[in-house]
């Protein structure tokens, strides 16, 4: 028996290699550069880099990344921004927020609550997820998890479902350029590349162009979706969902500066602390009250805000059932919850899959 142990604990040993050897890697990162598409991928411990030109290529050849899945990548596709904003008819309703680059428990979070399986395909039927913004900065798994919202937006549809992944303020600091925030070892890999951090999210990247089409906000059923929150000023000075999503979009890339020389009141207000990224007034402003809450969703056409940005030990709601609060510190990579909608009832998904009622808070 014991000439057969080595072998018995080198079987035990595959998965927890294999793991080990993903969680080294970092990419891929897709480049267009002149006529050629490029993957390229670093391994920031090991401090050492590699590439593949994908023009003509197998993307088969690709080594092994977290969250990324060749069978739903297309290296030649177009991005066209996204235009439809409100939904109808939904019957099922996922939704979490601020994951910041932790990918293990937003994928046990997803697996536990029946999104997706093992392998990461998904098994929510005809149910929509909703990314509620900021997967960029803080942890160390920013790319993995955009290449598994990427899968799953394209699979989900197969099945009569849909994900939408919503901006943040992080996607947007990083899209302008905004680094402050992002993990050191992506330090090591933006060396390795030999490229800035915010240029791998550029327009010259796939992820960067995909990133480029998301909106700010959407409407399902009778909820409304967005990172921070609607101010009364925003929605009584913008408008409604296409308004705001088209105004935003138009002007994503137009430096701060550039913004307040226009003096354009509605982009200084869509930009700043007021506007839909950054807002916290239903948590923070102590006058702002039940009626406040009602004008914005008549405003809307709507019954329910979901928003992110704002972190709690777990999803809470405030103003009766009007303000759902989904940032449920993800970031710190050890606790989690997701929204579940389900026939119009809410409930707090947990990592191992239970069910729990939302606690009401008051201000």
């Amino acid at each position: 028996m014991l000439r057969f142990f080595p072998l018995v604990l080198a079987f035990c040993l595959v998965p927890f290699l294999a793991s080990a050897q993903l969680d080294e890697i970092d990419g891929p990162y897709v480049m267009f550069k002149r006529n050629e598409t490029i993957a390229q991928w670093a391994y920031p411990e090991d401090d050492r880099a590699d590439e593949l030109s994908l023009t003509g290529a197998d993307t088969a050849s690709l080594p092994s990344f977290p969250g990324f899945h060749p069978e739903t990548f297309d290296p030649q596709r177009e991005f066209n921004r996204q235009l439809q904003f409100t939904f109808s008819g939904v019957t099922r309703v996922a939704a979490l927020s601020d994951i910041h680059g932790q990918y293990a428990v937003a994928r046990k979070l997803l697996i536990a609550n029946g999104i997706i399986d093992e392998e990461e395909n998904w098994t929510f039927g005809d149910g929509h997820l909703v990314i509620v913004g900021d997967v960029f900065d803080r942890g160390d798994q920013v790319n993995a998890t955009l290449w598994l919202i990427y899968h799953l937006q394209q699979q989900a549809p197969e099945f009569g479902g849909r994900v939408h992944f919503l901006l943040g303020n992080h996607e947007t600091m990083v899209i302008e350029g905004d680094v402050r925030y992002v993990h050191k070892r992506y330090l090591n890999t933006i060396d390795l590349l030999k490229n800035p951090y915010e240029k791998l999210y550029g327009n010259d990247s796939f992820l960067g162009r995909w990133l480029r089409t998301l909106p700010l906000t959407v409407k399902i059923n009778d909820v409304v979706y967005v990172h921070g929150g609607f101010s009364k000023e925003v929605v009584y000075q913008i408008g409604g969902l296409e308004k705001i999503n088209n105004t935003y979009h138009k002007h994503l890339l137009t430096p701060r500066a550039e913004i307040v020389s226009m003096n354009s009141g509605r982009l200084d207000l869509l930009h700043g602390r007021q506007g839909p990224l950054w807002y916290r007034g239903y948590f923070l402003d102590r006058d702002f009250d039940q009626n406040d809450i009602a004008r914005i969703l008549r405003k809307l056409d709507a019954e329910h805000l979901v928003v992110g940005h704002t972190s709690f030990s777990a999803i809470k709601r405030y103003f009766g059932d009007r303000v759902f609060a989904v940032d449920s510190s993800i970031k710190f990579g050890s606790v989690g919850e997701l929204l579940l909608i389900e026939d119009g009832v809410f409930k707090r998904g947990t990592l191992t899959g239970e069910r729990l009622e939302i606690e009401i808070m008051k201000k």
